[in-house]
């Protein structure tokens, strides 16, 4: 069996944890993610205890809290990633938030379809996942998408009136 075949995610944040070594079962290396996940717990509530003025350590705790772990083949990777971020609903934004995100990074894709004038972040989520904005009438709208398909895209949520 290819070990690349078989990886630990975390589920609560789609990052792949690592991926089965060689001689390890599927069940050491979901010890391993759980394990390393304790650990980051207690390093966290340690610095939170020693500099409770800092907020970003209780991010981080909270963060590491959430940690849930799943073994699964790449296959499965490929699946549940798509669901995680295309999935996600599309949200209404303001017309600063649409352009303040037209005027950071150089916009790709910017077109307009059936009314409705979208554009997508240069940068990638990850692959071929990335933040797309759009603009109908006086509305605007996020949502991530993936850029190489177009079902995803806004234009196919909204028409023209708006959402």
């Amino acid at each position: 069996m290819d070990n690349l075949a078989i990886l630990v995610v975390d589920m609560s944040t789609m990052w792949v944890y690592d991926y089965l070594s060689t001689g390890e079962t599927p069940e050491d290396l979901l010890k391993r993610a759980e394990t390393s996940q304790e650990q980051d717990i207690s390093i966290w509530e340690s610095h939170c205890r020693n500099y409770p003025d800092n907020p970003t350590f209780e991010g981080y705790l909270e963060k590491a809290k959430k940690s849930s772990y799943r073994v699964m083949t790449h296959e499965e990777f490929l699946t549940a990633e798509r669901d995680f971020y295309i999935n996600r609903p599309m949200e209404e934004i303001t017309a600063e938030r649409f352009n303040e995100m037209l005027n950071i990074l150089p916009p790709i894709c910017w077109t307009n379809i059936r009314g409705v004038e979208m554009f997508c972040m240069s940068e990638m989520l990850t692959g071929t996942y990335t933040d797309q904005y759009a603009k109908v009438g006086d509305k605007y709208f996020n949502k991530i998408v993936d850029i190489k398909d177009r079902a995803t895209w806004i234009h196919n949520f909204i028409g023209a009136t708006g959402a």
